[in-house]
């Protein structure tokens, strides 16, 4: 009779009630395990278009300093272009001077023949090569 007022207290396992639990716990890991991903893929993809931005703004600072490049070549070449004009323009005129003084010392070395040719003292020049005693002259002309 103890036997009989003596009864185990025996909790009865509910098999869906153990897989319920099961489940659940199943289910709040995998949960956790999703939002880890989740989040894992939200700092990925955050971490992605940062990265995406700071490309973006060398790339932008690039080509900002090419233009800025450009305009100074163009500015160079174009100072270049006018330095170029300019020397030009002088070697012309030098060339032009330079004909315009060999015409003239052309000129002039036929007026000294045309004057040396119409010369009364013509032939005394050409005793100019003829070697002679010029103190034999001076005594002369002293007389």
């Amino acid at each position: 009779m103890q036997s009989s007022e003596i009864t185990p207290q025996i909790q009865e396992l509910n098999p869906q009630a153990t897989c319920f639990s099961s489940n659940s716990t199943s289910d709040e890991a995998d949960e956790q395990q999703l939002s880890i991903i989740n989040e894992r893929k939200q700092r990925r993809m955050i971490s992605n278009r940062e990265s995406a931005r700071r490309s973006r703004m060398r790339k932008q600072k690039h080509l900002d300093e090419l233009w800025s490049q450009v305009v100074w070549l163009r500015n160079e070449n174009h100072q270049l272009v006018d330095k170029l004009n300019h020397v030009s323009e002088c070697h012309d005129q030098a060339l032009q001077e330079n004909a315009q003084l060999k015409e003239e010392a052309s000129e002039l070395r036929q007026m000294i023949t045309d004057m040396k040719i119409n010369s009364p003292y013509a032939t005394l020049i050409d005793l100019d090569d003829v070697p002679c005693n010029t103190a034999y002259l001076r005594s002369e002309s002293s007389n």
